[in-house]
């Protein structure tokens, strides 16, 4: 309809439904717009018809509400997944160039949303060469953060630990840690997310996006224990 034409009547809306009775049935929402009439039988009457229509009017807001935040849920999870990829093929690619530590350093935060991101070991036994530079943590400290029974710490609020975050430590208000277990004689390592936002990660959010970037991690420094290429940085 453009700005010159007549506006609909009574009788244009009458005809049009009389033409199409299929219309509610296809556009149920058109229902939430309508105002139904007062009763006949008087103020102390309750109108059963007026209740239900009035019932189902709340059941399609509630109904358009719940499916206008599955859509803006999906996109997020759709978001998050596809840049929870990358950051795999991101870190599989550092790791075939010898580089997985300034990888998951410099590339991660920005794929993933966070501000600080760092892969560390303990320091305890031989390490091969590229895993030494990383090996910034005491014996036990991974037990400690993330043991066996919880590999995955989510937490709301943190202080930034230097050996795990080194300089961006400051940054860290709140954190991610993901036990790693590579075995090979590899001792146990941390893949660690940092936000410098409070509460950004807490114990109620989903972890197998970050277990399952923490799994390839550990696969990739797995590998590391049958011989480091001698031109790979640490």
């Amino acid at each position: 309809m453009n700005d010159n034409s007549p506006p609909l009547t009574d009788d244009d809306v009458l005809a049009f439904l009389a033409e199409n009775p299929a219309f509610l049935d296809r556009h149920p929402e058109a229902i939430l717009h309508l105002v139904m009439p007062a009763s006949r039988h008087g103020a102390d009457v309750v109108d059963i018809r007026d209740f239900a229509i009035r019932r189902l009017q709340e059941e399609l807001r509630d109904m358009r509400d719940g499916t206008d935040a599955l859509i803006q849920t999906t996109r997020i999870n759709m978001s998050l997944l596809k840049r929870t990829h990358q950051a795999v093929l991101t870190v599989l690619a550092g790791d075939e160039k010898g580089a997985l530590g300034e990888t998951v350093a410099d590339d991660l935060p920005l794929l993933l949303d966070v501000d600080v991101a760092a892969l560390r070991f303990e320091n305890a036994g031989r390490l091969p060469a590229r895993a030494a530079p990383l090996a910034t943590l005491p014996a036990g400290y991974v037990d400690q953060v993330a043991p066996r029974a919880r590999p995955i710490a989510l937490r709301p609020q943190a202080s930034g630990d230097a050996r795990v975050f080194g300089p961006g430590a400051g940054l860290v208000a709140s954190d991610a840690l993901a036990r790693l277990e590579p075995g090979n004689g590899h001792p146990p390592g941390l893949l660690a997310l940092g936000s410098r936002r409070d509460g950004a990660f807490d114990e109620d959010q989903a972890s197998d996006l970050l277990s399952f970037v923490a799994r390839v991690v550990e696969h990739c420094v797995r590998q590391w224990t049958f011989g480091d290429r001698p031109d790979a940085p640490g």
